[in-house]
């Protein structure tokens, strides 16, 4: 990493506004540790300060949770769109523009805007008290000031925002939400959340605030156990999973939608179309739809009819997106063993009688072992690769060698061809060579991976 003294001092391009962003500790490319003095709240708290705190003159809805939390909040923002509510969006990471980031009414800033924003940053940090900024601020916190400053700029009614990492000593977690909603708990960034659900759970529990409604779809029972103390200890209203919430699914194989009833705490909506395949994405709606309905109780401009608009409206690239080619080619970012299991389903319910050609890559710190483990059941070829855009890529020998045991020791393992290839383009050659006219090629383990991918699909 470039140091922060050879950062550019004045930003006269946009090319000069990437270089400043991109040239600060990321913890989207490196390991974080636990001691690392980044994870503090009130460190936060003095950089939004220098930016005059837009976060506690706009109210939020704060979504947490291992999985899921970027599809709903993209779902809740198309409902916002749809109900035209002005609001911001904050989500991570991107796919192919860091502008992705930050959304007001599904828009992105320009490069111009970008560059004026990262200009008046830099201006505003470089007035600042030199202690606060001497080992940063870090690259997600950098993103996080730019949002809001943009949000703010654009004088929006209401942000919904996305945690980075965990909850309670995440860069959002000082923002005033008006509803807060954790998605779901798995074992993911063990190394610095913890390596148990209780851990983890506590963890995204930390964005509950006093008298603020949850919503939760959260369903291990020691998990229930920790969201409802945290609750209890703050004095605020749960909406769960199956009580509270429930959605049900129906689609027919071969669709590119689902047609969902959803009950909310508020009414029932029946019949919505859901462009989002998988039952996984079917808990995620519920609880954008949710939220919406609780924000309806004191904004009229929310209706039945915009949610199912919104609902329909759905668009979140990488969510089991399918690319009409011949084969098809499905991309997913699934990242960890519970969404690698949520798309195996997916892909079995939908596309289970065509013959796969599988892609896959992971980063170090993911527990690539049992998310190959899973994949072994359900892809008879898989070819093994690393991404270019991000240094923790796993090597593709490695994961050779755990796949090669698996095949050795899990008598339900169905991979009999394994491929390695040095990058993804390499690898979709390699798919493509292989795959028949009938089959399908699907690539996924990593957002970095899934959205090289995409790419090479999108460019070509």
């Amino acid at each position: 990493m470039t140091s922060h003294n050879a950062l550019p001092t004045v930003i006269t391009c946009y090319d000069d506004a990437l270089r400043w962003i991109y040239e600060r500790i990321d913890y989207e490319r490196i390991r974080p540790v636990r001691t690392s003095t980044h994870f503090r709240l009130e460190r936060v708290e003095r950089l939004l300060s220098v930016i005059d705190s837009p976060q506690n003159r706009i109210p939020a809805v704060h979504i947490a949770g291992t999985k899921g939390k970027g599809t709903t909040a993209a779902v809740l923002s198309s409902i916002l769109n749809a109900s035209h509510v002005h609001h911001g969006l904050f989500t991570s990471p991107h796919i192919s523009q860091f502008e992705e980031r930050m959304r007001v009414d599904s828009v992105m800033p320009n490069p111009q805007q970008l560059t004026a924003l990262v200009a008046e940053l830099q201006d505003r940090l470089a007035r600042a008290d030199a202690a606060l900024v001497e080992d940063g601020p870090t690259y997600f916190e950098v993103a996080t000031l730019l949002a809001w400053m943009y949000f703010d700029q654009q004088q929006v009614e209401l942000v919904v925002l996305e945690t980075g990492l965990g909850g309670r000593l995440d860069c959002t977690n000082v923002c005033r939400p008006v509803v807060t909603i954790i998605t779901s708990i798995g074992l993911d960034h063990t190394h610095i959340l913890g390596d148990t659900y209780e851990l983890i759970a506590a963890e995204k529990a930390g964005i509950l605030k006093h008298g603020v409604p949850l919503l939760t779809w959260v369903s291990q029972p020691e998990v229930i156990d920790v969201v409802r103390k945290k609750s209890q200890q703050v004095d605020c209203p749960v909406y769960w999973r199956d009580i509270d919430i429930q959605a049900d699914v129906h689609h027919l194989s071969g669709q590119l939608t689902q047609t969902l009833n959803v009950t909310s705490p508020v009414r029932n909506h029946t019949g919505l179309t859901l462009p989002l395949l998988g039952h996984h994405q079917a808990g995620n709606a519920a609880m954008a739809i949710s939220a919406a309905d609780l924000l309806s109780q004191t904004d009229a401009r929310i209706t039945p009819a915009t949610i199912a608009q919104g609902v329909a409206g759905t668009i979140w690239p990488l969510r089991f997106e399918i690319f009409d080619r011949s084969p098809p080619v499905i991309l997913d970012a699934a990242h960890n063993p519970d969404s690698i299991a949520a798309f195996s389903a997916t892909f079995r319910e939908n596309f289970g009688r065509r013959p796969p050609v599988l892609i896959f890559a992971s980063s170090q710190d993911k527990d690539a072992r049992t998310m190959l483990h899973t994949l072994s059941q359900h892809f008879p070829t898989i070819v093994l690769t690393r991404f270019c855009s991000n240094p923790r890529a796993y090597d593709p020998a490695q994961l050779q060698s755990w796949l090669t045991n698996i095949q050795n020791t899990n008598k339900a393992c169905v991979t009999s061809n394994v491929q390695t290839a040095d990058n993804p383009a390499a690898a979709f050659r390699l798919a493509q060579s292989i795959a028949s006219d009938d089959g399908v090629i699907c690539g996924t383990g990593s957002i970095f991976l899934a959205a090289e991918l995409r790419a090479l699909l999108v460019n070509a």
